[in-house]
């Protein structure tokens, strides 16, 4: 029997406790399965430019493919999976397309005027449909599952302590008192061309996907995250209940979280 899934999501962004402005963006676009956080860098607000610039051409480009010019859209690799994960699939290449129209556009943004020399943003994407997500993203923000109380990272962090940790220069443990833990090693924006990471993988009744900046995960930690997803049923309240917890930590940063639960549904038609 086709499993019935009903999605539902919430988000929030607060500037933190530290910084007077708010580089983050985010997007929830339910009717589109889309779902977008961008953790933006840059000087004079070129950081909130960038991050809303890559939330934007993302978002309008699901409502206008064509827009991909000159980007070619390719149709991916045939799949062997069942029909339901092949919209996701087909998907997937115009999530990255969309991503790398952004990066362009930042890019030339920057060149054009000299205040946004050197700006770019993160940004982390997740396109769901009828029990499958692609996941595609740039830079540090992450994607994090909970699936029967138990917290998956999703994404891998794209910044110089996670490339020590991958080469075996630096411990896990040591990453906290790295001093260079916020250096990320790809960015939309900062460059011509972006090489976005993408996965496919599943959703299940239950399952709650948390989209976040840094300003969330690198101060609060996975425990804590872990615990504030599986004790609360109301998003909204998940949501303002993980940037709290950031913010009593500290808050040194803009911090944004987008929360989507999926619940099963008894019957009638399927829901993204």
């Amino acid at each position: 029997m086709q499993r019935h899934l009903v999605v539902e999501a919430a988000g929030i962004t607060h500037p933190g406790m530290v910084r007077d402005t708010n580089e983050d963006s985010f997007a929830i676009l339910e009717s589109r399965g889309l779902f977008l956080v961008a953790d933006g860098m840059g000087g004079r607000a070129a950081g909130e430019v960038a991050s809303r610039m890559a939330i934007d051409t993302v978002r309008d480009f699901f409502d206008d493919p064509d827009s991909t010019w000159p980007i070619a859209v390719g149709v991916g690799p045939p799949t062997t999976r069942g029909s339901e994960a092949r919209y996701v699939d087909q998907g997937l290449p115009l999530l990255v397309a969309g991503i790398q129209l952004a990066n362009g556009r930042i890019f030339s943004a920057a060149r054009r005027d000299r205040e946004k020399r050197g700006m770019g943003t993160t940004l982390v994407a997740v396109l769901a449909r009828d029990g499958f997500i692609a996941v595609a993203h740039v830079g540090d923000s992450r994607v994090y599952r909970l699936r029967d109380h138990r917290l998956e990272q999703l994404t891998r962090d794209h910044s110089l302590v996670n490339e020590c940790i991958r080469l075996g220069h630096l411990l896990p443990e040591q990453a906290s008192s790295f001093p260079l833990q916020h250096v990320i090693t790809r960015a939309l924006g900062t460059d011509e061309a972006v090489e976005v990471e993408t996965r496919i993988d599943s959703i299940e009744g239950g399952d709650v996907l948390l989209l976040c900046s840094d300003g969330l995960s690198g101060v609060v930690p996975a425990q804590d995250i872990e615990s504030i997803l599986a004790t609360h049923a109301d998003l909204p309240e998940i949501a303002s209940r993980l940037v709290k917890r950031a913010n009593e930590n500290g808050g040194p940063d803009n911090v944004t979280c987008v929360v989507v639960r999926w619940r099963a549904s008894p019957g009638g038609q399927a829901r993204r």
